[in-house]
Order: C-alpha cells, then sequence, then structure tokens
C-alpha cells in the first residue's frame, strides 16, 4: 500500500508541476480560472494537512469524506473554466489529474485510517514534503497569475 500512495502521489506531483509551470504559461488564463484552481488547491491541501496532522476519528473521517467529495465536484466544475482552445497535451495531463485526483484521496484517507503516519516516519516525510509542495504551488500561483503575468 504505502509503495502505490507513494508512487500516486509522485506522480500527481510531476504531473501537477508540468501543468502548472509548462502548459498553462503557453497560453491566456481567465481570472475566473486563476480563482477556481485557487479554491481546488486550497480545499484539496486541507484534506491533505487534515490526515497529516491529525489522529484518524470516526467523525473526522465523516469530514474527510464530506470535504473529499466537494473536492471532486470543485475540480470538475473547474473545467467549465478551462478555454475550449486548451492542446492536446494540456487535456491528456488534466484528464490524468483528474482520475488521480479520487485515488489520492482514498490513498490518503486509507493510510490516516490504517495511522501509517505514526507506524511509518519516511512515508509521513513524503507527504508532508507533499503538502509543502502543494502550499509552494498555491503561493506561486496566487503571486504569479495575480501580480506577475501581463494580462
Amino acid at each position: 500500500m504505502i509503495l502505490f500512495i507513494s508512487f500516486i502521489t509522485i506522480f500527481h506531483a510531476g504531473l501537477y508541476f508540468v501543468d502548472e509551470y509548462i502548459l498553462r504559461k503557453q497560453r491566456d488564463v481567465s481570472q475566473k480560472e486563476i480563482n477556481s484552481v485557487l479554491v481546488d488547491g486550497l480545499l484539496f491541501l486541507s484534506i491533505v494537512a487534515m490526515t497529516i496532522f491529525t489522529s484518524y476519528s470516526k467523525n473526522l473521517g465523516y469530514i474527510y469524506l464530506v470535504l473529499s467529495a466537494l473536492s471532486c465536484i470543485s475540480i470538475v466544475i473547474n473545467e467549465a473554466f478551462y478555454p475550449a482552445s486548451l492542446s492536446c497535451k494540456e487535456r491528456v495531463i488534466h484528464a490524468l489529474l483528474y482520475i488521480l485526483h479520487p485515488l489520492i484521496l482514498y490513498a490518503f484517507y486509507s493510510s490516516w485510517k490504517m495511522d501509517f503516519f505514526n507506524t511509518n516516519m519516511t512515508y509521513w516525510w513524503l507527504q508532508l514534503g507533499y503538502l509543502v509542495l502543494g502550499a509552494k504551488a498555491i503561493t506561486y500561483h496566487v503571486i504569479y497569475w495575480n501580480f506577475i503575468h501581463n494580462k
């Protein structure tokens, strides 16, 4: 299970890097898209943070499942803000990210419920690194697309 979770986490981070730092810069980005990606990212990172910094409980598990469902709905809604002229490469990257999104949410939930974070410190550091990279990506997204990028 740890290998599966580690693989999809690293694969997701790599795909997100290509999408955010390479492909998105090659096209115009609307303010609605900027805002929707920010909402998606903050919701997703709050879910990840919950699994890293809290112990599993039944009540928190319900909150996790509700937030995960909202996160999945949010990425589908986000699709409405992308231009019709997306490149084939970007569409493929998005499709892979959409497939990985619920898998990562499930993996984090499973590892949280099975207490991987307390029993496998290496795995906890990997997930913490993933959270830090996600926070960095959100910060970059806000600064670059709102203040640096010429609209």
